[in-house]
């Protein structure tokens, strides 16, 4: 029986009358929890259901934060791209992220040592071979007169160091370019990254022909030098045929290779930057002859020009060394059997407005390869180090990842000049 009040244990119903009507009846269980099979009147407090379903069969795990906090250990940046990461022509390819205003002078300042010691040491040798053989005499040497002097120095030896010592040029070019742009030495033969050996064979068997007209209308108006076996002649066959085609390479991976593309990285805007690269390797081309007559600078200068068109329109230095290749190797046709006199002959009376009709060759030349390289499509510009979209195509709009990089700055660039 319920004490006054209370209401009746068994229906719920208040005790006497009036007084007011109890609820249903809860368990013996937490406060939160109601009695199975009934509700409770109110809902309990936001904070008494935990936000996760409890572990099958345990206690509930403790409750997490809505996100794991992620530690990470700061560690160095990588390295920009030493290769360009949007399309860059042949002159301007070491224009990439890691370019710098100075490493066109420290580049050029490091190849032009490399190459002086180079020229002293090759040579050097070979006058010391030639003083022993008792071919050579330190009285010509020392006796300061350069025409004396370059006559004691032409001779076979003279001639195959001075070749091996242009030749170093091809891989002191590629050191250089790695130790200064960070690009490696194969980068230096062209834009698709290695020489392309098919490229040159092609090349020379267009220019080969060419420079042979040249020679033989050469004999037709000056007449067929005489032809003669000497004890020298067999060692000068091999010293054309194994250093001649290395030496006209080396001059162009150091001339049209490091310095123009040295020069023309230098520039900000491609068009500059390639005529100031062609004018200045060109000028340097032409003192590396070492020519005191008019005709002959005018010739050597033209030929620089025609070779830092022929590296521009087909986007390495295949071209330009097969031109070279072929013009000094018919050039020197007769030299085993002629002799060596009169080869480094440069003076004011050496020669008149005759040599430059070899320019016509030359240019003939140049306008086959160039017909040639467009037929085949060849790429002027190449971009290796771009990232390029999913489903985006090389060359096409917002196909490359187009950063432009100028020196340690970085902006968006808009298109390619």
């Amino acid at each position: 029986m319920s004490q006054p009040g209370q209401p009746d244990q068994n229906t719920g119903t208040p005790a006497w009358p009036g007084a007011p009507e109890a609820g249903p009846a809860w368990s013996a269980q937490p406060p939160y929890a109601p009695a199975p099979g009934a509700m409770p009147t109110s809902a309990p407090p936001p904070y008494a259901l935990p936000p996760y379903a409890p572990a099958p069969g345990g206690m509930p795990p403790s409750p997490q934060p809505p996100y794991a906090p992620v530690w990470t250990v700061p560690g160095p940046r990588p390295k920009p791209s030493a290769l360009p990461v949007v399309p860059r022509q042949y002159h301007e390819f070491f224009r990439a992220p890691r370019f710098r205003w100075w490493k066109p002078i420290l580049a050029l300042a490091m190849f032009v040592a490399l190459f002086f010691v180079a020229a002293l040491v090759v040579p050097g040798i070979g006058i010391a071979i030639d003083i022993a053989a008792g071919r050579v005499s330190m009285e010509d040497l020392t006796s300061g007169d350069p025409d004396r002097i370059t006559a004691a120095v032409s001779t076979p030896i003279g001639f195959a160091t001075n070749n091996v010592a242009l030749a170093l040029s091809i891989p002191l070019a590629g050191l250089t370019a790695w130790a200064v742009y960070g690009q490696r030495p194969r980068w230096i033969s062209s834009i698709a990254g290695g020489f392309r050996w098919r490229l040159l064979w092609r090349f020379l068997l267009v220019a080969t022909p060419v420079f042979l007209v040249g020679l033989g209308l050469d004999f037709a108006l000056g007449g067929i030098p005489e032809f003669r076996w000497n004890n020298d002649s067999l060692f000068l066959i091999l010293v054309v045929l194994l250093t001649t085609p290395f030496q006209a390479a080396g001059e162009e991976y150091g001339v049209r290779g490091i310095v123009a593309r040295s020069v023309g990285s230098w520039f900000g805007s491609r068009r500059l930057g390639l005529v100031v690269a062609a004018v200045v390797s060109s000028w340097v081309f032409m003192l590396l002859h070492a020519a005191d007559n008019l005709w002959l600078n005018i010739y050597y200068f033209s030929v620089g020009m025609i070779c830092s068109v022929l590296v521009w329109r087909t986007g390495g230095l295949e071209a330009a060394v097969a031109l070279h290749v072929a013009n000094n190797m018919v050039a020197e046709i007769h030299l085993p059997f002629g002799g060596l006199e009169g080869m480094f002959d440069r003076g004011p009376d050496s020669t008149g407005p005759i040599a430059l009709v070899q320019l016509v060759f030359t240019v003939a030349v140049m306008v086959l390869i160039l017909w040639i390289a467009k037929r085949q499509g060849l790429a002027t510009s190449a971009a290796p180090a771009a990232v390029v979209p999913v489903g985006a195509t090389p060359g096409e709009p917002n196909g490359w990842s187009e950063v432009e990089w100028k020196s340690s700055h970085t902006t968006l660039d808009k298109g390619v000049r």
